[in-house]
């Protein structure tokens, strides 16, 4: 699609489907606008969470919108649990931000162009708040964990209440024939799964590389080989690394850390 503050955008076939839903759905002029303020909206959202990425050094590669609304396609980690709840919190401030301010202006001037703009943006940042990951509410639910227990188990915990979160959506939508909620369950699942996978396979990763203390794993080329040394491929002082086979991800000093527990 292009580039929108040096993010390239583009657009998931899936988000396509859903505004040709929304534009059959209202029909006419009304459906346009519809269209135009939602697909206006989710970016703006995304550019939220895409901008305090970059500025708390997680490099994005980019913006894609799809059925789910979008998403901020980061390529490593936050460095701590206050870098992710901020980052998470981005997008849906953003939303509450664009929806007050068009209520207030459709108060002020009786333009229902701004109050469809304020309600959409509500209900972005509303469905976003919903603490079931991937959901912005599900990160920082799990970054809230974070700061108590393993990244691992916190992300566990966080995929326990997501899957709370999606039966309860199918039990609402049979019963009050809500149709999308029931069709978004299986993918709010299968997604919030995909999360927990991503946690342990990163734990896996970097299971291999343990020091006394711990080791920061999720900054900017935690592990790279600065040196050809195998004794010392940190480049840091550090002694020989050696395999460990029980190790947590947790905070240490407002970084997040792999510390040996054997």
């Amino acid at each position: 699609m292009g580039r929108v503050l040096g993010f390239p955008v583009e657009i998931n076939l899936s988000f396509v489907l859903l505004l040709a839903f929304v534009l059959l759905t209202w029909g006419g002029l009304a459906g346009v606008f519809i269209v135009l303020l939602s697909f206006a909206s989710v970016l703006l959202h995304e550019l939220g969470h895409a901008l305090v990425a970059r500025r708390l050094g997680v490099r994005v590669s980019g913006i894609e919108l799809s059925f789910f609304g979008g998403a901020a396609k980061m390529e490593n980690l936050p460095r701590s649990s206050t870098h992710e709840i901020a980052i998470a919190a981005a997008g849906p401030a953003v939303s509450l931000m664009l929806g007050g301010a068009g209520l207030g202006i459709a108060a002020l001037t009786g333009l229902s162009f701004f109050a469809l703009l304020g309600w959409i943006n509500l209900v972005i940042a509303g469905f976003n708040l919903i603490p079931a990951l991937p959901m912005d509410g599900g990160r920082i639910l799990r970054a809230a964990l974070a700061y108590r227990m393993d990244y691992v188990k916190a992300t566990d915990l966080a995929v326990t209440v997501a899957r709370v979160v999606t039966i309860g959506f199918v039990v609402l939508g049979l019963a009050y024939g809500i149709w999308t909620l029931v069709l978004l369950a299986p993918f709010l699942w299968m997604m919030s799964t995909a999360e927990r996978e991503h946690a342990r396979a990163m734990a896996d990763e970097f299971a291999g590389y343990g020091q006394p203390g711990g080791v920061e794993v999720l900054g900017r080329n935690a592990f790279a080989r600065r040196h050809g040394s195998a004794e010392d491929p940190f480049g840091r002082g550090y002694s020989p690394l050696v395999r460990i086979r029980r190790f947590a991800i947790r905070q240490r000093n407002g970084r997040m850390v792999i510390e040996a527990l054997d």
